[in-house]
């Protein structure tokens, strides 16, 4: 099985839509038949903020897909910058070291 994985650094903004591309994209791979990881780096953490109310469809994605089983995982750094404390379920802390793991582990990297 293909292993993929999506590293997000952008902010979810209507403005520019790389963050909803990037949830949108790990659903259709795991629609595909693919394990997919997602890991959240600078402001694509902000993506996280909102995962309790899913008012948007971007948020509302994201909380469905964790609950399909994609691995959320995010760098501490970017998360203690943008002051957030709290992880939905099925997101962990990681780093960059942990980011490195995963690129050696995946066949597919895509990056938004």
């Amino acid at each position: 099985m293909t292993t993929a994985l999506i590293i997000l650094h952008a902010a979810p903004e209507r403005a520019n839509p790389r963050a909803d591309t990037a949830v949108r994209l790990a659903g259709a791979m795991l629609a595909d038949g693919k394990d997919v990881r997602l890991f959240l780096a600078g402001e694509g953490v902000l993506l996280l903020k909102g995962t309790e109310t899913a008012g948007d469809s971007t948020h509302a994605l994201l909380n469905e897909l964790l609950e399909l089983g994609l691995e959320v995982q995010c760098c501490g750094s970017s998360l203690q910058a943008q002051g957030i404390d709290a992880l939905p379920k099925g997101v962990a802390k990681s780093s960059m070291k942990g980011l490195s793991a995963w690129i050696s582990a995946v066949d597919e990297v895509v990056c938004f």
